[in-house]
């Protein structure tokens, strides 16, 4: 049974594992999560999800105004197509509507056709390009998606 929780600091060598072998070209390191979360819970919120007690997927999001960026949002390719992503990024946009934000955007790697099309039967849009954003020859889409906020 797969469970969520908000990510403490003791996840962070798990997730930076993860990031190195998920993301080779461009992993975030210890001192960027680190930094995440002392924005908790003001204007930042990271979650993990958990099969048995063991991380296998996490992510997160930081709110600027009426804007809310998602930073990160990354499965293990193991647990990968049982909605997952999908729940961890409902429960980011839950909280971020909550926090006063009308759009919410990300960055997303160029061909990453798991990622794109979650991101699209969600309601986001890409809006532009980013060349070289993660390494050289590495681009990335910008999408975004607007919400109601009564």
């Amino acid at each position: 049974m797969i469970t969520y929780r908000e990510m403490i600091a003791l996840d962070i060598p798990v997730v930076v594992g993860m990031e190195k072998e998920i993301y080779p070209e461009s992993p975030w390191s210890a001192a960027q999560f680190r930094e995440e979360l002392a924005g908790v819970p003001k204007s930042r919120k990271y979650l993990v999800a958990l099969d048995e007690n063991q991380i296998i997927g996490y992510g997160g999001i930081a709110v600027a105004g009426d804007v809310a960026d998602i930073h990160t949002l990354t499965v293990a390719p193991s647990h990968r197509r049982q909605g997952i992503a999908a729940t961890m990024l409902h429960q980011l946009e839950t909280w971020s509507i909550s926090q006063g934000v009308t759009s919410l955007m990300l960055e997303m790697r160029e061909g990453n056709t798991e990622a794109q099309p979650l991101y699209e039967k969600h309601g986001y849009s890409v809006i532009s390009r980013r060349d070289n954003y993660y390494a050289p020859s590495i681009h990335a889409l910008i999408m975004r998606k607007e919400v109601a906020n009564d």
